[in-house]
């Protein structure tokens, strides 16, 4: 990485949550905007998914709309690296605005198979990689010195489970784990390479994992099969030079906060239906950041009044942690943009409180 992109990360993401606990700085506000990204320049989350014109032009829409104190590349994050090593993704046409995805029929391996026949995807050629890619790279260029860009790569978990299905995955953890263990390993190999291909263009990465959430996979679970790989991998995007590699499970994840820790993520999730004191306990003891989350269905159908009440309870719940982030729930496409400035002007408004 080079030496402009280190002191990026260092400038804008450290200091910034450091500062918070003098009062110096308000929360940085990290809404959770992927499909919507559309919505901010007319587009649907299939067209703008699959031009990295497109995705780059949302991207920085959502810069001028919102001006968040993140960026993420990304619209269907989960997809892109199992569609690189092989899965058809499935895409709207017209006005529709649904999410392209993965169908069952669609995964490319069984329980048993040979993983060595999984083919390596390079990321500047293989699928949509390029496209993220790209649009990373014009992202940078235009506002790198200016916010926080990171690319959206999947965790090992979630990607073993879109290259084979849900079931058949959890049940290969009981019945042939030396094929979970492959199909991690082959996981993590891909998921590194799309992560260094966004790191040379200048951006960070961030790791989306929710499919380990504890409402889908027992917390000991994650301790046999993923904690290892996930250290791998944020070990890894570190020694690349990525100052703050953040980890986003969500769903109920407060049964794993001490082994979420140990992943030795720089910042972690609490979900909107999480025990809130428990994770703010946790990563205040390790100083670590931890984004909280407000409910997406409620900012999207509720009063900018409202949603910024709900917000100012939130920081003033997060007693001034220094770690402390304002976030959201993955973002319908379509919410208003007065809706999520409220919680924005909630974090700026907190700096007088």
């Amino acid at each position: 990485m080079s030496n402009n992109t280190d002191s990026r990360t260092a400038t804008h993401v450290l200091p910034c949550l450091r500062n918070q606990s003098n009062g110096q700085a308000p929360p940085p506000f990290f809404p959770a905007i992927y499909e919507h990204k559309g919505f901010f320049i007319n587009e649907t989350p299939s067209a703008i998914s699959r031009s990295g014109d497109l995705l780059a032009k949302g991207v920085l829409a959502e810069y001028e709309a919102l001006k968040p104190d993140a960026l993420t590349i990304g619209i269907d994050v989960y997809n892109l690296e199992a569609e690189a090593a092989g899965c058809k993704v499935t895409f709207y046409e017209g006005d529709d605005i649904s999410i392209p995805g993965i169908n069952p029929s669609n995964h490319i391996i069984k329980m048993g198979d040979d993983i060595s026949c999984l083919q390596q995807a390079n990321p500047l050629t293989a699928g949509r990689m390029p496209v993220n890619i790209e649009a990373a790279r014009q992202v940078v260029k235009a506002v790198g010195n200016d916010v926080w860009v990171r690319g959206a790569i999947s965790g090992p978990f979630s990607l073993a489970v879109s290259l084979i299905g849900a079931e058949p995955l959890f049940m290969a953890t009981l019945d042939d784990p030396d094929f979970v263990h492959a199909l991690l390993k082959y996981s993590v190999d891909l998921i590194k390479d799309f992560g260094k291909a966004y790191i040379d263009v200048g951006a960070d990465v961030i790791l989306f994992d929710s499919q380990a959430s504890a409402d889908l996979l027992p917390p000991e679970m994650y301790d046999a099969f993923i904690l290892e790989p996930m250290k791998e991998l944020i070990r890894y995007f570190k020694e690349q030079g990525v100052a703050d590699v953040p980890l986003v499970i969500g769903g109920t994840t407060t049964p794993m906060i001490d082994t979420l820790i140990d992943t030795g993520a720089n910042n972690l999730l609490c979900d909107y239906n999480c025990d809130w004191p428990l994770w703010y306990e946790a990563c205040k003891a390790k100083n670590l950041a931890v984004r909280r989350n407000i409910d997406s269905n409620f900012i999207k159908h509720s009063t900018p009044d409202k949603i910024y009440e709900v917000a100012k309870k939130y920081i003033e719940e997060s007693q001034r942690y220094a770690g402390y982030i304002m976030g959201t729930a993955v973002i319908p496409y379509g919410t208003e943009n007065e809706n999520l400035l409220a919680i924005k002007q909630a974090c700026i408004d907190s700096v007088n409180d």
